[in-house]
């Protein structure tokens, strides 16, 4: 199991102050260990025919994600630019106790708190 890095999965919060405007913000509710993978001609065509593009394919290592039910989204910390990414869907490997996400380019830049992972 090679690694290449470490990222943080996150949701989107509302950080201000009851009764003040609202700040959106990418929370970590966890972090794991990833490796790229390319993107396939199946899983490309299929986001094309839906709308949607793949900027990146990722595979996180003993990762329980919370919720999948919520829009999810990734931060790479340890990448200058292109950063943060929307989780597009989430693919669980089981023989390798292992998550594939598919990410798309966020078209908005939110600010992220470290602090709370």
């Amino acid at each position: 199991m090679d690694k290449e890095g470490l990222l943080y999965i996150c949701e989107i919060q509302n950080v201000s102050a009851p009764g003040h405007m609202p700040t959106q913000q990418l929370v970590p509710v966890c972090e794991a260990y990833y490796k790229k993978r390319t993107v396939g001609y199946n899983r490309l065509y299929a986001a094309l025919g839906a709308n949607q593009s793949i900027s990146m394919l990722v595979r996180c290592f003993n990762t329980q994600v919370p919720d999948y039910s919520q829009e999810l989204y990734v931060f790479f910390p340890n990448e200058s630019t292109d950063n943060k990414f929307r989780v597009s869907n989430i693919q669980e490997i089981v023989e390798e106790d292992a998550l594939d996400l598919t990410l798309s380019r966020l078209e908005e830049n939110y600010d992220i708190s470290i602090e709370s992972a």
